[in-house]
């Protein structure tokens, strides 16, 4: 295992000279893209964002888009100095992949045709229903933590763990909002609700919660943090045959190899349908793998689509943010190779909810 990890450790930081490299080789006139994500982790997060947008220039080589590394560490203290930045030295549109807490603290930049931003992380409804130039690929965190509870309704039990992440509280406390809102609605699950910051888990505070009588855990966690999959195992070891529901947030190789034989028991919701069941996310999935050597989290995905719905518009003649904002929301459903995307008035999108039950094979 650690040797697999070493691998992939040097596949990123070689993917990442490679991306830094096409960047500054692409050629003047081009249309820079600020791809806005947390590339001094080191780690498979931001990385993945990076490799994504090299990929896509490798494979569409005519293409206008120059992609510009924009790392605001994930941080809401740096992200709008960060763009705002970026914005001064002329950079006009955007993709970014941080955390609701980093997009919620810059949308202000966004309200007026001098930048537009493509967001493929951020789902607190904070961000939701504005006329602005702030436009997103996921949907809105009142849908996805519905779809969540009505799944979870479905499961059998009565008694519900339900551990929330406290260092990204507007994603996660209007996430608690409508999921217990909805599983409540059919009086079916008691909820035992702790809050803890997911970063700085330590086992040993949680022993005695996790090996009361429950049913179920649900860790309202996103960001694709590892220790999700620390919180995963504890649990496992108290309730073997009891099932480990994650957010989208938590689609990454690296949780679920932390997570020991828990992944067998693990449930991951997700927007995007099983690589089992379309061919064209496994296809992606092959190419990215066979290119770098490492399995990408799934915020990959989003940046693809995203730079594709920019090269769709750049292709046909828009070039500016308020020429880009009004032809993508004119198009009822855009096509993009792993999927569509159907944008409403506000430029926020409504989505299918998919529960992935063998974790292991999608994520092989």
């Amino acid at each position: 295992m650690k040797k697999k990890n070493t691998i992939a450790v040097i596949a990123i930081c070689i993917a990442g000279m490679s991306a830094a490299l096409w960047f500054s080789l692409r050629p003047p006139g081009n249309i820079p893209v600020g791809i806005v994500c947390w590339i001094g982790s080191g780690a498979v997060v931001g990385s993945s964002e990076i490799s994504a947008a090299d990929l896509f220039l490798e494979e569409h080589k005519s293409s206008l888009i120059q992609p510009v590394p924009v790392d605001d560490q994930w941080n809401p203290d740096k992200t709008a100095a960060v763009v705002r930045e970026t914005m001064n030295k002329g950079i006009k549109f955007f993709i970014s992949t941080h955390p609701s807490k980093c997009a919620v603290a810059c949308i202000h930049l966004f309200t007026e045709p001098s930048a537009l931003l493509i967001n493929t992380a951020s789902t607190s409804p904070a961000l939701s229903g504005k006329d602005d130039y702030f436009l997103r690929i996921v949907a809105d965190g009142e849908l996805e933590q519905r779809a969540i509870a009505r799944f979870v309704i479905t499961l059998p039990g009565k008694r519900l763990l339900l551990l929330q992440d406290s260092g990204n509280l507007p994603y996660t406390d209007p996430a608690f909002k409508y999921f217990s809102e909805e599983l409540k609605s059919k009086d079916k699950w008691e909820i035992v609700h702790r809050k803890l910051a997911v970063s700085d888990f330590n086992p040993q505070e949680f022993h005695a919660l996790m090996s009361e009588n429950f049913d179920a855990i649900y860790i309202l966690a996103g960001s694709f943090q590892a220790a999700i999959g620390n919180i995963a195992q504890l649990f496992h070891y108290y309730h073997p045959e009891s099932p480990i529901i994650l957010t989208p947030w938590a689609r990454s190789p690296a949780i679920l190899e932390i997570a020991g034989s828990a992944i067998s028991r693990i449930i991951l919701p997700t927007q995007y349908p099983s690589r089992s069941d379309d061919p064209a996310f496994d296809l992606y999935f092959r190419r990215f793998n066979d290119r770098f050597g490492y399995e990408p989290h799934s915020m990959a995905i989003g940046v693809r689509q995203a730079l594709e719905l920019l090269e769709q518009a750049f292709s046909k003649g828009y070039k500016t943010p308020e020429a880009v904002k009004k032809y993508l929301l004119s198009i009822p459903v855009h096509q993009t190779s792993l999927g569509p995307i159907a944008f409403d008035r506000y430029g926020d999108v409504s989505q299918k909810f998919y529960f992935i039950h063998d974790v292991e094979k999608e994520l092989r």
